[in-house]
């Protein structure tokens, strides 16, 4: 498999239709180009507030880490013009069969976990990548698409992902967060081979339908204020709101500003990583027959405690709810406490000793 490790300024997970007018964007490509009738200087300056923000971002989120560069920095999927976006690498100062594999949600992209995770776990000996799905982050599509996939082509995406690694002899972990949970989920009952699986703050099985009618009973207002947050994208633009939506309050507005860019940028206008109407038709999900890890945050307003103890009641596990954690458990200033409860569950596994991590 051919992958590389990037620089990359990426973007973040949705699954509603934008009211806004869709801009005339094409970040298919890595260096995509806007088609605008205004003058090259604006564009020289939107090119220049994107480097600066990206510069901030990793200067001040994470230290400069050596990075594993292969041959590519994309997945190209077997028989499609389709191509994922790779970021990660192999285990620093050790050599390891075992591979964690990260998908985001909606709004998202594979930026979101290399901000601390990438390198948290590959400092200690595990190899980490993350995944952009089809039509997010700085993957290649042929047309960019009102929703980037289905459910099943998501998944499919995914499998194809794991199924290379382990053909490299890589015993796979899968993390899914948010949506990425149910895709990850999906993927996991066509991996006979895979090791375990971590749902990151995930929808449930059996969808979000019981989220947002839990949220309309308990708190009308809030629901509203995230209803009409994702719908608008408005946590684009407002950063009180997109620090409410994903973040810990400890998390600055300044570094929250830096996440709502990479939001931007990652997930297309007008794009959508899944139909909520047509994802009905496929729920619910089969549950993972491996070693499961159910983690959530206590602050987490988009996916709540009980979406979590279905979860793990599905899967005949307890639910890890990590105090002071929002739904971006892998951001802001308290990604250690999820990443550290990951990395010992990990440990418990026996994979872990099978895999020499």
């Amino acid at each position: 498999m051919a992958l590389a490790i990037r620089m990359s300024a990426p973007s973040l997970d949705g699954s509603l239709t934008p009211s806004i007018p869709p801009m005339k964007a094409y970040q298919t490509n890595p260096h995509f180009c806007w088609r605008s009738s205004g003058s090259a200087t604006a564009v020289g300056i939107v090119a220049i507030k994107m480097y600066r923000s990206l510069k901030r971002f990793r200067a001040r989120n994470r230290k400069r880490v050596e990075r594993t560069v292969l041959t590519d920095d994309l997945f190209t999927l077997p028989n499609d013009k389709v191509a994922l976006e790779v970021l990660g690498g192999k285990a620093k100062d050790s050599v390891s069969r075992v591979s964690l594999v990260c998908i985001h949600g909606s709004y998202h992209a594979a930026w979101c976990y290399e901000a601390f995770y990438l390198d948290f776990f590959r400092e200690h000996g595990l190899n980490a990548y993350a995944l952009s799905l089809r039509g997010q982050g700085q993957g290649k599509m042929p047309d960019q698409l009102p929703v980037a996939g289905t459910l099943e082509e998501h998944a499919s995406d995914v499998a194809s992902f794991v199924r290379q690694l382990e053909k490299e002899g890589q015993r796979v972990i899968l993390l899914g967060h948010s949506f990425g949970g149910l895709i990850t989920l999906k993927a996991a009952a066509d991996l006979d081979m895979l090791a375990g699986l971590v749902l990151l703050c995930s929808v449930p099985p059996s969808g979000n339908v019981g989220i947002i009618l839990r949220s309309l009973l308990r708190a009308p207002l809030q629901a509203f204020r995230i209803t009409w947050g994702f719908i608008s994208r408005a946590f684009e633009r407002d950063a009180k709101l997109c620090q409410e939506l994903f973040f810990d309050k400890e998390t600055s507005l300044a570094d929250v500003g830096d996440y709502m860019e990479l939001m931007k940028k990652g997930c297309p206008p007008g794009t959508r990583l899944l139909d909520l109407r047509q994802l009905q038709g496929s729920l619910p999900v089969p549950v993972c027959t491996k070693p499961v890890l159910v983690l959530g945050g206590e602050m987490d307003v988009i996916v709540d405690a009980e979406a979590l103890e279905e979860t793990a009641k599905a899967h005949g596990v307890e639910p890890n709810i990590l105090q002071g954690v929002a739904h971006d458990a892998m951001l802001g200033s308290r990604w250690r406490l999820s990443a550290e409860a990951i990395l010992e569950w990990i440990k418990i596994q026996d994979f872990v000793a099978d895999g020499k991590v």
